[in-house]
């Protein structure tokens, strides 16, 4: 056989080996499928390893500057107890009262928080994102942060339906962003619902913020859902709207459900507040009249405060992740069922200092609730892509 002719049967030996055994639909198993494992790059040089904690808040600040409990002057100093103590990163203020977002002092009550609570036990710690009053309320919603730590970037009203229910955009001062232009973003929704026996409004409320949080992402960033939802129990429709959803991807977590797990579910606080006495916000006092007619009385009775997240942030998908069991109601030892915060009975309560107790109890009458986030630096530029934001 000529060279030539013994080439030409080597090539077509090899064109038949190559057909007969490729994957293609013809001669591959129907059921064969190929998964191919994302390559994560190596650190990039003069990056850094670092891990660091978000200390995120929820309070309802019960008419801060309206006069209804004393001046803000008179406030401020109990005020500064509580964040010496809880040191926040992330933190929203509901019911404050009304004022001109772009006033100055003493209009702005969130500029006379800054500049006389949070500056003078933090100097220069402290900023608020800007603030909206597009339903002209008698009270609003303020988100503040800790610069050290993370940047404002946008304030977008996603439902306005008796208050602002505002989607604030941030992102975390990651030591190696410089580097490698990965930016770590964190979304937060404030709410402040209607309160009252009857959940239809609220109902509406919610179940309206959650289409257009559903509408705006194919699924949820790093997203933190938080504020006095006044909700009576588990079955209200706009918790449910909260925590279901036919996809995954965008139903939020109440954390002491789940991932915690900490406390039976689904739930009837109000009717059955023995089983979730450590997390009932509602209320600091026993009294409806001491030390002021502006709150509600009755002791810890229920749980209308909540902080909600986001599937990202239970499995830390992006650089963020809750710490499990870190979700705490502050100052609520479990023993408040009907009574004071600051009360000696049934136990003193020593959950912290005795000087928090008194500040929290002259200040609202809603407990705090915190959560708290694992950061970890970005070293490779490499991320789950955040979902496009659709208006």
């Amino acid at each position: 056989m000529k060279l030539s002719s013994l080439f030409i049967s080597l090539l077509t030996a090899a064109a038949f080996l190559f057909t007969s055994c490729s994957k293609s639909a013809k001669n591959s198993p129907a059921k064969t499928t190929v998964t191919t494992v994302p390559v994560i790059p190596q650190p990039l040089p003069n990056t850094v390893d670092k891990t660091d904690t978000l200390n995120v808040m929820a309070y309802n600040v019960l008419g801060y500057g309206n006069s209804c409990q004393g001046t803000t002057a008179s406030l401020n100093g109990y005020l500064q107890t509580i964040i010496q103590y809880t040191q926040p990163d992330l933190f929203s203020f509901e019911k404050m009262g009304a004022f001109i977002p772009s006033s100055a002092l003493p209009a702005n009550f969130a500029i006379d928080i800054t500049t006389n609570a949070l500056d003078v036990v933090f100097p220069g710690k402290y900023a608020y994102a800007t603030p909206t009053n597009l339903t002209g309320a008698d009270n609003m919603s303020v988100l503040f942060y800790n610069k050290q730590k993370l940047t404002y970037v946008k304030t977008e009203t996603i439902e306005p339906y008796l208050t602002d229910f505002n989607l604030y955009k941030l992102y975390y001062n990651d030591p190696n962003l410089a580097i490698t232009h990965d930016t770590t973003f964190i979304y937060v929704v404030v709410n402040h619902t209607q309160s009252g026996s009857e959940s239809t409004t609220r109902d509406l409320q919610l179940t309206q913020e959650m289409q257009n949080l559903r509408s705006k992402f194919a699924y949820l960033p790093n997203l933190i859902d938080m504020g006095d939802f006044n909700t009576h129990n588990s079955y209200e429709p706009g918790y449910q709207a909260i925590i279901t959803s036919p996809d995954s991807t965008t139903k939020m977590s109440d954390p002491p459900f789940f991932p915690d797990k900490t406390v039976p579910y689904p739930a009837e606080w109000e009717n059955n507040a023995a089983t979730y006495a450590s997390f009932l916000t509602t209320t600091t006092r026993a009294s409806a009249s001491i030390p002021n007619t502006c709150g509600t009385g009755g002791g810890a009775k229920s749980w209308y405060d909540h902080i909600f997240i986001s599937p990202w942030l239970v499995n830390g998908t992006n650089y963020m992740k809750y710490i499990p069991n870190s979700y705490k109601a502050i100052g609520n030892d479990g023993n408040r069922i009907g009574e004071d915060i600051n009360s000696v009975t049934p136990v003193v309560n020593s959950s912290v200092p005795a000087a928090v107790i008194n500040a929290l109890f002259q200040f609202s009458d809603k407990y705090p609730v915190t959560i708290k986030l694992l950061v970890k630096a970005n070293r490779n530029a490499y991320s789950t892509a955040d979902p496009v934001e659709r208006n």
